[in-house]
This record gives structure tokens, sequence and C-alpha cells, in this order.
């Protein structure tokens, strides 16, 4: 076993959230930190916000002092108006940074209706931009920012540099489980080649564990050999899709005839209909529009 995948502290200074998006534990997961400042890597979606004050509440971490974005889907960013407006009645000001590239889709997240969960709200408040190289100061603890593109356009990579754990979002993919892992190429910006030079990147940096947003902490051997897993990942899922191209709008034949021959049949009976539906519909999106189908 080499993640850690259940709320609490994963290492010294960084505790896990599970937001149980769709009801669902352990699927997807924020990130506190804590240092001279609090910082929260991403903030959730819309329809858990008020359950992430709660949970931010219940380990004194609300407000933070600062919410770094990994990148602009809906599942990561659309709790923000929410808790940026309940910091202010409380009398504080969260900095909230995100990539530069990012904010234009922060302010416009209509893309976003491509995955079917709306209402989305457009995200108005002031933005700290960030780009590669650029450092998050938490008095404490340096957190690097890393450029990286391929699931989406406006994806960071943190590096903290005390703990050497490198925070990831989506770019890897969602391995939620050691046997379930959901490929990256979700809609509407997935970009494969970018995507393999990213890996190339992570490569190149100096960390020890890595923290996905879908989900856990992974850590020992595995936190370097999931990349090369998250491309023999993408290339076997990928491969389904390319056998079963003629069935791409027919949801339930991909998850009764596809989502078992990629996913362990135990596995797959914990997670709801409306879950499997919905990942066998978001995935089958970005294949085609990257076929341009």
């Amino acid at each position: 076993m080499t993640a850690i995948r259940k709320e609490g502290k994963v290492n010294d200074d960084t505790t896990l959230v599970d937001i149980r998006m769709f009801g669902v534990p352990k699927i997807t997961g924020i990130y506190v930190i804590e240092s001279g400042k609090t910082c929260l890597i991403d903030a959730g979606t819309h329809t858990e916000a008020r359950k992430i004050l709660r949970q931010l509440k219940d380990i004194n971490s609300f407000p933070p002092d600062k919410i770094i974005l990994t990148h602009s889907h809906w599942d990561h960013c659309q709790a923000i108006p929410f808790l940026n407006q309940r910091a202010l009645k409380e009398g504080k000001k969260i900095e909230i940074y995100a990539s530069e590239i990012y904010i234009p889709n922060l302010r416009d997240q209509s893309y976003n209706e491509i995955f079917g969960t709306v209402p989305f709200n457009n995200i108005e408040v002031e933005i700290i931009p960030l780009k590669e190289g650029d450092t998050v100061d938490l008095e404490g603890i340096q957190l690097k920012i890393f450029e990286t593109q391929g699931h989406m356009t406006d994806q960071l990579l943190i590096l903290d540099e005390k703990n050497k754990n490198l925070f990831i979002g989506d770019a890897l993919g969602d391995k939620v489980s050691d046997t379930v892992f959901v490929p990256p190429f979700y809609p509407p910006y997935w970009d494969k080649e970018k995507f393999l030079k990213s890996i190339d990147k992570i490569k190149k940096i100096d960390y020890d564990t890595i923290s996905i947003s879908h989900f856990g902490l992974i850590h020992g051997d595995e936190a370097k050999s999931i990349l090369d897993e998250s491309i023999a990942n993408y290339n076997k899922w990928w491969n389904f899709f390319e056998e079963n191209i003629e069935n791409l709008d027919n949801i339930l034949y991909l998850v009764d005839e596809m989502l078992p021959k990629v996913i362990p049949k135990v596995e797959l009976e914990i997670f709801p209909q409306k879950l499997k539906e919905a990942v066998a519909y978001w995935l089958s999106e970005g294949f085609k529009i990257s076929k341009g189908i």
C-alpha cells in the first residue's frame, strides 16, 4: 500500500479533506497546508460548498489565508464564491491564486457545461496570477509553481519544497484506489502531446510524494512509477474507446461493456450508477473532441 486515501494528516503540515463529491467518499479531495500561513489547494464543488465550510471549521482551518487552484474545471473551483463570501463575513479576505491563463476561464465557466452538472457560477473574485517558477510564501513553507498542460490548458502543479510533496491536480488522471485509475482525457481541452510533455517535465522535479485530487497522497516507489503508469493507463483506456467508437453515444453500453474491462468488477460495484455514467460520458466526450468526431 503506497497511498494514503483517507481524511486527515498526510504529512506533518498537510491535511486531506474528502469533500465526498456526488456523496461518494474517497473520490475527490482538497488539501490544507498549515505553516505560518494556511493554504487550501483547490476549493471543491458548489454543491459541496457548505459541507466543505463545515469540514474546514472542524479542523480550525477556515478562513484560510490563501487558496491556490490547480485548474479551472468545475470540481476544483466552484466553491470559491461561497467560501470567499463567508470569509468576508468573518472579516477576512482570502488571497486566491491561479494560473494567469486560468483567469479568463474562471470569469466564464460556461465551458464546464459539457460536464452536465449545471449550474456553474462565473468567478469574479480578485485572482493573483501565477506562472512557471513563481513561489507562494506560507511563512515556513515555500510553494513552487510549475505549468503543465494536457488535462487542461491552465493546469498548475504546486511543490511544497519543505515536504517535497507535489500537488498535481488531475494531470495524471484519477487514481481513486490501487486498481481504479481513470485517465485524464476529459473535455473540452484535452491534449495528448502536452500531456506527454508534462510527464517528462514532472520527472525532472525533485519530489518525494504526489498529492492527487482524485484521490490521496502517493508515496514510496509508486510516487515515481505512477508517471509511466499514467501513460500506460491512458493508452489502455484510449484503445477501449477506439474499439467502441461506434457506441460512444450509448452511455449505458459503455458502462456495461467497457468499464468492466478496465475496472475490476468488485471495485466497479462500489460506485453509484450516476457516477459510472458520468465518467463514461465525460471520457467519451473528451475522446470525441480529440478525434474531431
